[in-house]
């Protein structure tokens, strides 16, 4: 089940919304939800959530999880490709493997195995 938001309100110069929405462009997500994303990793490092050590086991299935989703994603690459939306498949693979190696860095850095 989805999670209730409520709207806050952050202002910001017109540049730093140029540059997020810039940031949100790259990684094709809404300029909002970037800076939701961006504060909530900035509140789980600051609220020492960041260096929680994961189990062995939560760390298999996280890797399963990903081999599983690669494997999903590109049964999906002919079928975005002949719909023109090759670029979009390229930077969610992207994005994807980027943020494999982020937590698979993250929980070796941390002492995991």
């Amino acid at each position: 089940m989805p999670v209730k938001r409520h709207p806050h309100s952050i202002r910001f110069s017109q540049e730093e919304w140029e540059s997020i929405s810039r940031a949100a462009a790259r990684h094709e997500i809404a300029p909002g939800e970037f800076v939701r994303e961006a504060a909530g990793r900035v509140a789980a490092e600051q609220d020492g959530l960041s260096d929680v050590q994961l189990t062995p086991e939560l760390i298999e299935l996280m890797k399963r999880t990903f081999r599983g989703v690669h494997l999903l994603a590109y049964l999906k690459r002919d079928e975005m490709a002949q719909l023109g939306q090759n670029q979009k498949f390229v930077s969610g693979a992207r994005a994807a493997r980027t943020a494999q190696s982020d937590v698979l860095r993250r929980t070796t850095k941390n002492g995991d195995p």
